[in-house]
């Protein structure tokens, strides 16, 4: 068996009915003309005699009370993977439907703690494959590596992979950089501290942020701190299971040339554009805008090879733009954030990183627990960035035509939005209780229009339309 780290348990233990703590991400294919009848039935086949690896062949063990670690098992792939014929017409709206109703309830702990769906009859002769696995389990990014891993840049490779299988070439795993001692020490302690918070670590925020913001050093000038958050509308958290989704593809080497004449990244332009719309969806509600929105943002600690199991990622507080900024100044200080916040990461070791970001999760989880922390949030969403393949990609000769996620809500949050760079596009995908944003197609159209405003801005060429841009709730 192996001992669950404080972090993934973190997400086990904040899951509940109306707060789920999967992930969940589709790729959308185009059926081999030749096999238009017979592919998603050899699909199906294919996968339900596959065999699972690590992490996707762990189950959850309870230890005692609020310890636990995976056992290793040989995992039912007909319960695993499910197929799913949608009826004619088969159309966009019909499947946003049908996997917003699949991402409802929790995934079963007496399995391991993931599902795959394959999803027939999508007009234009498509499918698609869903997959929903626990946070718990793996991250973001190492689960888009792993989405990676089972597809091929080749449309002749014919191997029908899935992220739960070993990939086709094995990549060695570099050296771990041990921790100086006077480090260990203090990883060791708070360690030590927190998993003596098992059945409570909802609450552990405000003594553990004070703990290690002091005994760490972690207050850097001019980063935003935790409870110091504008109440806003996007605090709204959710009183059922009930979710919005919504997604927009943004033209990738429009984001890039953007970056590039303003001396930015693409990550600080999205961002821009998401703070804009933001700040303009407040302004339609007649909400409150006279404050800076603060993200709760994922920083990736995994290497270059990184496919394993866990959560090897940072969260930090991002300050964004000053609500009256033009977007081309709000761009300019949201990139002065980001760029503190990463000089400040490569200051810190990897454990002492990941001891900091429970204390951030621990500050977030109060408002759930405890209401008086509602009035001072820590942010007001989470956004969050990940790197996709940027070639062409083929499921087994079928290729692949788009890729989305649907975001999950953390704590104390209403609104996560996620993107992630795939092919020619930016993948830009809204999670959000309806209680926080009701209207999330509107949101993206907000987006969209912040590209152009910030194009015209730093004289760019016009955006183009995005190609797909759809709205589901579940």
């Amino acid at each position: 068996m192996i001992r669950i780290n404080p972090l993934d348990l973190s997400f086990l233990l904040l899951e509940n009915a109306t707060r789920r703590m999967h992930m969940t991400a589709f790729m959308m294919f185009t059926k081999p003309a030749a096999q238009k009848a017979t592919f998603v039935p050899k699909l199906v086949e294919a996968y339900r005699n596959s065999q699972a690896v690590a992490p996707f062949n762990r189950k959850l063990k309870w230890l005692g009370q609020g310890v636990a670690a995976w056992e290793t098992v040989t995992p039912d792939m007909s319960y695993h993977v499910r197929y799913i014929a949608i009826p004619a017409p088969g159309s966009m709206e019909q499947f946003y439907e049908t996997i917003s109703f699949l991402n409802t309830s929790l995934l079963d702990r007496g399995h391991p703690l993931w599902e795959c769906y394959v999803i027939d009859g999508i007009q234009g002769d498509r499918f698609a494959v869903m997959i929903r696995v626990h946070h718990a389990l793996i991250d973001g990014e190492g689960g888009l590596q792993v989405m990676r891993n089972a597809l091929s840049d080749s449309s002749r490779n014919k191997r029908l992979g899935a992220p739960w299988m070993a990939p086709e070439k094995k990549v060695d795993k570099p050296r771990r950089v041990r921790p100086t001692a006077s480090q260990m020490e203090k990883v060791q302690a708070l360690f030590q501290r927190l998993v003596k918070l098992p059945n409570d670590l909802i609450g552990m925020g405000s003594e553990v942020v004070s703990l290690g913001a002091q005994s760490l050093n972690l207050k850097p000038r001019g980063a935003s701190l935790p409870f110091t958050a504008p109440r806003s509308l996007f605090n709204q958290t959710a009183k059922s299971a009930a979710r919005v989704y919504a997604n927009i593809e943004l033209p990738l080497d429009e984001v890039k040339a953007l970056a590039k004449a303003t001396g930015t990244s693409l990550n600080d332009v999205v961002m821009t554009l998401i703070d804009q719309a933001l700040h303009d969806y407040l302004r339609e509600h007649q909400a409150d805008t006279s404050k800076p929105l603060v993200a709760l943002m994922p920083m990736s600690l995994r290497d270059e090879a990184g496919g394993s199991g866990g959560n090897q990622a940072a969260i930090e507080l991002i300050a964004m733009g000053q609500p009256e900024a033009a977007i081309s100044q709000r761009l300019q200080q949201i990139n002065a954030a980001t760029q503190s916040a990463k000089a400040k990461g490569r200051g810190m070791q990897k454990p002492v990183r990941q001891v900091y970001s429970m204390m951030l999760m621990g500050s977030l989880a109060l408002i759930d627990t405890l209401p008086l922390f509602g009035k001072a949030p820590s942010a007001n969403l989470v956004i969050s960035n990940m790197k996709g393949p940027a070639e062409q990609l083929y499921l087994g000769g079928a290729p692949m035509v788009a890729f989305h996620g649907l975001p999950i809500l953390p704590p104390g949050a209403g609104l996560n939005i996620t993107f992630a760079s795939v092919n020619q596009d930016i993948c830009l995908a809204v999670g959000a209780a309806p209680e926080a944003v009701h209207d999330p197609y509107r949101l993206t159209t907000l987006i969209q229009q912040a590209l152009s405003m910030l194009q015209t801005e730093v004289s760019g060429p016009k955006a183009k339309a995005p190609r797909r841009s759809s709205k589901a709730s579940a």
